[in-house]
């Protein structure tokens, strides 16, 4: 599936975390995507812990790498978490897509059989605490464009690799945004075209909610 490049933060808004609440059941790490809407108290990660009941310790940045010194890994705090929430890889894309510099970006961010890259690396250190861990996938670039609309080839190759990635670990969950946002559904999308409207941010808080459920359930 296409699935859309989820991040980049746009001039202004860059919004900073909250410092990490440790006695929270889940921290989240991430993109703008998941830090949208925090303001207003309707982002993502709010959604989840409505819908859940479960405390929740956002540290996603608007406009974060996956890779760098100061990449998405870096925004993790050990800890007892029982869930650990993550996105990103699409601000590391951004600058690169229809370039000869995409597939090494990708591949850094994850290998093509999904054992290898940051990515993994980080993934398997949550998992290895002892947390569960959600990979959320970006939903599909809107039917009216964008600024990821030139993206859209990398960013499929992103989600396969990120699919593969979390079938290889039981402790893994990729959650596929694109389940509830299609490109044709604009009210799911922020006037921007990248972020979430608060429907949109309502759908995928919900669809995080109904994985977490299922998997305590086993």
């Amino acid at each position: 599936m296409l699935l859309l490049t989820a991040v980049l933060t746009l001039a202004g808004c860059t919004v900073s975390p909250p410092s990490a609440n440790r006695d929270a059941d889940i921290i989240v790490v991430g993109d703008s995507i998941l830090a949208w809407h925090r303001r207003s108290g309707q982002s993502i990660p709010n959604i989840v812990g409505q819908s859940t009941d479960l405390g929740i310790s956002d540290m996603a940045v608007n406009g974060a790498t996956f890779l760098g010194a100061q990449g998405i890994p870096t925004q993790y705090m050990s800890g007892a978490w029982d869930w650990v929430i993550v996105d990103g890889g699409g601000n590391d894309l951004h600058s690169v897509c229809q370039t000869p510099m995409a597939q090494q970006v990708i591949d850094a961010i994850v290998s093509d059989d999904g054992t290898a890259g940051a990515f993994p690396t980080f993934v398997s250190l949550v998992a290895n605490q002892g947390a569960q861990v959600i990979v959320l996938g970006y939903y599909p670039i809107s039917d009216q464009g964008g600024p990821f609309a030139h993206c859209r080839s990398e960013l499929d190759e992103l989600a396969e690799r990120q699919s593969k990635m979390a079938a290889l670990n039981p402790s893994v969950i990729f959650v596929d945004s694109g389940k509830v946002i299609g490109p044709g559904d604009a009210a799911a999308y922020a006037p921007d075209l990248v972020h979430p409207s608060p429907r949109g941010a309502a759908l995928i808080g919900q669809l995080i909610a109904t994985e977490i459920r299922r998997a305590s359930r086993q």
